[in-house]
């Protein structure tokens, strides 16, 4: 009995240390993407995840897109250019497989290595996502930061995690 609650033990240790991600969460973010020249543009809106693989990116500023992915394919509705983008992916953003694999560096901190790529995550007082850093393909680096975060249970409706765009938008399929 001993050796089964000390394995017991064991396991909750290892695994105390790991990033919760709940069913779902929404939140409004900022992103700062700042290029090797140091020149730095920042977009802004509402991000809403679900069930594990669904992530829809509402940008707001400095122009309206919409990104939906499910972790295979990536949809980008661009309404400023009035174009729709439909892509399969290789690698990509995958928000829960990211920290499933952070490891803690500090307080509330994390690290890890993903698809070629270094992210750092940092976590609020209460345990949620605070932000995210990483350099993408082109070097640039790239932080978002997550405020008013509301993480939930079940489920968010699959409508609300679908990118919606007139039928009269050019498609472009990759």
């Amino acid at each position: 009995m001993k050796k089964i609650l000390m394995m017991v033990c064991a396991v909750a240790v290892m695994h105390a240390d790991n990033i919760v991600l709940p069913e779902h969460f929404r939140a409004e973010f900022v992103q700062t993407v700042t290029n090797p020249k140091n020149k730095v543009i920042h977009y802004s809106g509402k991000v809403a995840f679900s069930g594990g693989n669904l992530l829809k990116w509402s940008y707001t500023e400095p122009t309206q897109k919409e990104v939906c992915t499910d972790g295979k394919e990536v949809l980008v509705v661009d309404h400023d250019l009035e174009q729709t983008s439909a892509y399969r992916i290789d690698k990509g953003f995958n928000l829960t497989e990211i920290l499933h694999r952070a490891k803690p560096y500090k307080k509330g901190i994390y690290v890890t290595e993903f698809a070629g790529k270094r992210y750092t995550i940092q976590l609020d007082g209460k345990g949620r996502l605070q932000s995210v850093a990483y350099y993408d393909d082109l070097d640039n680096k790239v932080q978002i930061l997550f405020k008013r975060m509301e993480y939930g249970e079940g489920r968010l409706r699959a409508e609300e995690m679908k990118c919606h765009y007139p039928a009269d938008y050019d498609v472009i399929r990759g």
